[in-house]
């Protein structure tokens, strides 16, 4: 019997065994039972590459791949190779591309291959509920709750919420998936969460302000703004600051109820009620004497600071200057109008004409200032710098407002008039140089404010025809006196281009205000028969005969307020005058 392999595709014979052998064709003798084997070895290998798109592992059968560890493996030409893929929990298995479409995968490799598989995580929804009132946010974003409270994420996401409680509400905890106040997930699955917040329970707080004065009560947090707004309603835990601030003619005295003492401070666990007590502020009075020999005084100034005062008394009258001691100045028959912080006095006198001029004093020496080439002048101010205001007349006898420099120039300011009504006169001057006073014109005497000379603004009246400007301070505000239609005429304070009424003492037809300090107190007179001396600030005109304790004189007018307080007024007691200074208590 002869025998001869036959090979196919890319195998090769590699021999024979058993009654045959080697490789050549195989010659057998009949006629005895023998068995041969013919071995064929397959071709070169195929190659087959596995791809992982997301998470998951795929394997072969026969054995082989075990991706993602072995992705790659050799199988002889011809193998069927089955690909299985398994998905994680969170994913889903999406398909196998390349060599292979679709969900199954067999492969009979005949050559080189590749095949991937696709997984995709699957999304887990994240649902938030909240009661109370806040909101919750999620980081990566998604939850946005109370607008959004359900949103997908991928699983295995790791989700962190914010809870933040509304005005009047704290934030209590988590509960279901979270608890406590933090929460941090690690989403597999579909979650649940939910958020509680809780109002704050809130205290009403009630001021009271009282006393012989008044002020005003503010908090913070705001709430309070008594008068006003008295009571208020604040979260539990609060800390309330109260504070007190009295008007301009009062003082702070002291705090009761839920609050002692100079300050009130409450950290809130139940309701609270406190009193601002605030009192009329009050002075004692000093009697500043006369000069030597003589037997009556007449105030008319004091400098804004160090308590300097200046007027007149003695017969004949003579000016003088109190700075702790009364002392005489200037020539026979001389009035003191206003002094500065350096002790400058200026005011008017006689001259052996008959003619009165002014004059600029300082430390023993007198200076006459000059006219405007007339016959006389007048000085009712000077401030810081040394310029003085007042009067003097021009060579054709009319009165100008005027300024004397620290050289003794004198400058013409001007008039709101014309021809022989143009007439005007300067009664204060600020540190600015900011001059009031007043001036002639067609509609009558009007109060003025002189920016330079001939720029004038007439501050206008009550609807009279009078007035006329005294003091201004370094804030702008000019007080003085402004008449109605009936010719009567009150104090006023101009301040922001307004002119506000004064008023009068109650039954008093008239009333003037002379002075005014940096915290627009202002001091004067009111009259009609009876004359007091008075003091404005904060809307309101007191009598000062009621606020002054220790003096047997009644207080006619005052003339001057420095920025202490102090004031300088006129006392009379039996006919005498005197000189006093009216201490703050």
């Amino acid at each position: 019997m002869h025998l001869e392999p036959v090979i196919e595709g890319e195998a090769t014979f590699a021999g024979w065994s058993g009654a045959c052998s080697g490789t050549a064709a195989c010659d057998l003798a009949p006629g005895v039972d023998v068995s041969v084997a013919a071995t064929f070895t397959p071709g070169k290998p195929r190659h087959l590459q596995v791809s992982l798109n997301g998470g998951g592992t795929v394997r072969s059968d026969p054995a082989g791949i075990d991706c993602p560890r072995t992705c790659s493996a050799d199988f002889p030409p011809g193998t069927a190779v089955r690909l299985e893929a398994s998905a994680p929990a969170g994913w889903d298995f999406a398909g196998f591309g390349g060599a292979c479409s679709g969900p199954s995968c067999t492969l009979t490799l005949s050559n080189d291959v590749s095949a991937w598989a696709t997984f995709v995580q699957r999304p887990v929804n994240l649902a938030v509920q909240v009661s109370g009132s806040g909101s919750v946010l999620s980081r990566p974003a998604g939850i946005d709750c109370p607008r959004i409270c359900s949103a997908t994420f991928n699983a295995g996401s790791d989700v962190s919420l914010t809870a933040t409680p509304a005005a009047g509400f704290s934030f209590r905890a988590f509960s279901g998936a979270c608890s406590g106040g933090n929460c941090a997930l690690h989403l597999s699955a579909d979650t649940r969460v939910e958020a509680a917040f809780a109002a704050i329970p809130t205290f009403k707080v009630v001021v009271v302000a009282g006393g012989t004065g008044r002020g005003r009560v503010m908090s913070v947090p705001a709430g309070i703004d008594c008068p006003g707004t008295c009571e208020g309603s604040f979260a539990e835990g609060t800390a309330l600051a109260l504070s007190a601030s009295p008007d301009a003619l009062s003082k702070f005295s002291r705090w009761s109820g839920s609050c002692s003492g100079a300050a009130c401070t409450l950290a809130l666990k139940a309701d609270a009620a406190a009193g601002a007590e605030f009192e009329q502020r009050r002075y004692v009075a000093m009697d500043l004497g006369t000069t030597p020999g003589a037997y009556w005084s007449i105030s008319a100034g004091i400098s804004p600071h160090g308590t300097l005062i200046t007027g007149k008394g003695g017969y004949p009258s003579q000016a003088f200057l109190w700075d702790g001691t009364m002392r005489a100045i200037g020539p026979s028959g001389g009035e003191a109008a206003a002094v500065n912080d350096s002790g400058t006095v200026v005011g008017s006198y006689p001259t052996s004409s008959g003619a009165w001029h002014a004059f600029r004093w300082k430390d023993g020496t007198m200076t006459d200032l000059v006219t405007l080439g007339g016959s006389g002048s007048w000085a009712y101010g000077v401030n810081t710098d040394g310029i003085v205001v007042g009067s003097a007349l021009r060579a054709d006898g009319i009165g100008r407002a005027a300024y004397w420099n620290s050289k003794g120039t004198v400058v013409d300011l001007g008039s709101l008039g014309g021809g022989w009504n143009a007439c005007s006169s300067a009664s204060g001057i600020n540190s600015k140089g900011v001059i009031v006073g007043q001036s002639c014109s067609d509609s009558g005497t009007r109060p003025v404010r002189f920016r330079e000379p001939g720029v004038i603004d007439d501050l206008g009246t009550f609807g009279g025809s009078w007035g006329m400007a005294a003091a201004i301070n370094d804030a702008g505000v000019i007080v003085g006196a402004a008449s109605y239609a009936s010719g009567a005429y009150h104090g006023f304070m101009y301040a922001d281009g307004k002119l506000t009424d004064a008023g009068s003492l109650p039954g008093m037809t008239y009333s003037q205000l002379l002075a005014v300090n940096g915290s627009s107190v202002a001091v004067g007179t009111s009259f009609d028969g009876p004359q007091r001396a008075v003091i404005y600030g904060a809307g309101r005109m007191i009598d000062l005969n009621t606020l002054v304790d220790g003096t047997p004189y009644n207080l006619t007018i005052a003339n001057g307020i420095d920025e202490a307080g102090n004031i300088v007024a006129q006392g009379w007691d039996r006919g005498y005058s005197r000189v006093l200074l009216l201490r703050p208590r």
